[in-house]
């Protein structure tokens, strides 16, 4: 019998790493409206907006960065 590859194709990878945009850009929107939520739930300063923001921005880069490792870490030359 054939053995099966454990290894995902490439196109499975090149799907994966070209959303990586938009799943950065996902994390930015979403500390924007949870950043928003908060500041409107606790009457907190406007900063807060900032601080929201370039949160879902260093979450979302430390997603992707975590992906194209996961994905490009794999292959072996």
């Amino acid at each position: 019998m054939k053995e099966q590859k454990k290894e995902p194709g490439l196109g499975r990878i090149a799907l994966v790493l070209g959303s990586a945009g938009s799943l950065l850009a996902a994390y930015i929107v979403i500390g924007f409206f949870v950043a928003r939520w908060l500041r409107k739930l606790m009457d907190g300063p406007p900063v807060w907006l900032a601080i929201g923001t370039i949160a879902g921005m260093v979450l979302g880069v430390v997603n992707v960065a975590m992906l194209i490792k996961k994905y490009l870490g794999e292959q072996n030359g």
